[in-house]
């Protein structure tokens, strides 16, 4: 039986001062994501129906308490910084709210502040990364006022609708209340869903490729030894590509040591530099099976451009980098925009919705159009040949196996437009997308129980 709220005392309690603080604190205080924004907005629309509000005091009232708290939550974000990538879990904060919002950036990128305001928990958190990511604050307040306009103003007309149009709704309020909560939770029922009860591989692909950093490992880190052990036991059901950014010389260090103890090393293919490389086993020795090498010339005129377009875009303004910036493999340029040895805090922090690396691509675009220009990782842009990217690499592997790339699996971290994965979407190859490495060792797991099968 559902349990009676009074829920029209209790409006008629906390007044208008009580509805601006509630949305307020939801919309962008960390500690307020419980608060039911919502189902408040929509009772107060019914009551004002009933002549105890005035709407058209109310709607501008939440409208403004809901532009306000994600300002809030914005600067906040801005002076915590990278210190909430490391805060440590207590009553009022869990780690795990900031990784749904974060995923929910990199799947809509800056849509997030107006998808976000029908999200619970990630409404709270979106203007707080927003802040910690530095996105532009002009184009934060532009969303900001339009989610605010179609939740805030938007929920309570709709509940102001109800109460006019349906007699004696506010008897009801308790039952339309806990639906509307229920519909709001929705979202995250179904994230839940599909990360914990619906596998990721339905089907054994005939090769699985793998993405490197922010897949495999945590950008520019070593494996962990438990990933490198499930990748020895995937390689002993399915042959595997590693399909990276990163160069050969890594791999070799990284993951070569441990995986060259396997019977079935053979059956591994590494596609260092973006793919521009591939190399095989053979007699013992990896030998390099084709080569698409940038001139000097090429590569003296990508690190120009990309100094010019850093320059140009200040997206590195108050940045110190730890570490090698510019790191030159030959077939491919990568930049790191913080430094290699940047902490992973830092690097999760930078550009959490790929503002400002989108920023700097497209300025390089307009000094190196012929050239192949990829977002990658959490802080880095891949330049290599026109066309030589991952899909470059599925077509050759395909066509090297006999294969056809629907018959393989592709799992990175970058799958969303603009991303270095991404290209592998139109050569029909299945793919899944990962935030991590901890999630990367769950769809493995997926892959030897349905490979066992």
């Amino acid at each position: 039986m559902i349990p009676h709220i009074d829920l029209i005392a209790l409006v008629q309690l906390i007044g208008y001062p009580g509805i601006f603080i509630v949305i307020f604190l939801e919309s962008g205080v960390f500690f307020g994501f419980f608060l039911p924004g919502a189902s408040l907005l929509f009772t107060a629309g019914v009551l004002a129906s009933t002549g105890l509000l005035n709407i058209w005091l109310l709607a501008p009232l939440v409208a403004v308490a809901a532009v306000l708290g994600d300002n809030v939550g914005y600067w906040f974000g801005a002076k915590v910084g990278t210190r909430l990538f490391s805060r440590p879990d207590s009553r009022f904060f869990k780690q795990s709210h900031v990784d749904k919002t974060r995923l929910f950036y990199e799947k809509y990128g800056t849509r997030t502040i107006v998808l976000a305001r029908f999200v619970p928990i990630v409404r709270t958190f979106a203007p707080i990364l927003a802040g910690v990511g530095g996105m532009n604050y002009r184009l934060f307040f532009t969303y900001n006022i339009i989610g605010a306009s179609l939740w805030a103003v938007g929920v309570t007309f709709l509940g102001y609708f109800v109460g006019a149009n349906i007699p004696g709704a506010e008897k009801y309020l308790t039952p339309i209340v806990l639906v509307i909560i229920a519909v709001t939770m929705i979202p995250l029922f179904i994230t839940w869903w599909r990360r914990e009860k619906i596998p990721r591989v339905k089907s054994c692909p005939r090769v699985v490729v793998f993405d490197i950093d922010d897949t495999l490992t945590e950008s520019f880190k070593p494996p962990h030894p438990e990933m490198l052990e499930k990748l020895k036991r995937l390689l002993a059901l399915r042959p595997i590509a590693i399909m990276s950014a990163a160069g050969f010389a890594r791999v070799e260090d990284e993951f070569l040591p441990f995986l060259s103890a396997s019977p079935y090393i053979q059956h591994l293919y590494i596609f260092p530099n973006s793919t521009s490389e591939c190399y095989m086993l053979q007699s013992g020795e990896w030998k390099r099976m084709y080569d698409n090498g940038l001139t000097q010339e090429d590569r003296d005129k990508i690190k120009r451009a990309i100094e010019e377009s850093v320059e140009e875009t200040g997206v590195l303004k108050n940045v110190t980098p730890e570490g090698q910036q510019m790191i030159d493999r030959g077939t491919q340029i990568a930049f790191a925009a913080l430094g290699l040895e940047a902490s992973d805090e830092v690097k999760k922090a930078w550009d959490v919705d790929k503002t400002k690396r989108t920023i700097l691509r497209e300025a390089l675009l307009k000094r190196i159009p012929d050239y192949e220009i990829l977002i990658g990782g959490r802080t880095t842009i891949d330049i290599t040949r026109k066309g030589i990217n991952k899909s470059h690499g599925v077509h050759w592997l395909a066509e090297r196996l006999n294969m056809k790339p629907k018959e393989m699996l592709y799992i990175g971290d970058a799958l969303y437009p603009g991303g270095n994965d991404s290209v592998v979407i139109p050569t029909g190859i299945q793919t899944v997308s990962t935030s991590g490495p901890k999630e990367t060792l769950e769809i493995i797991d997926d892959l030897l129980a349905t490979c066992r099968a």
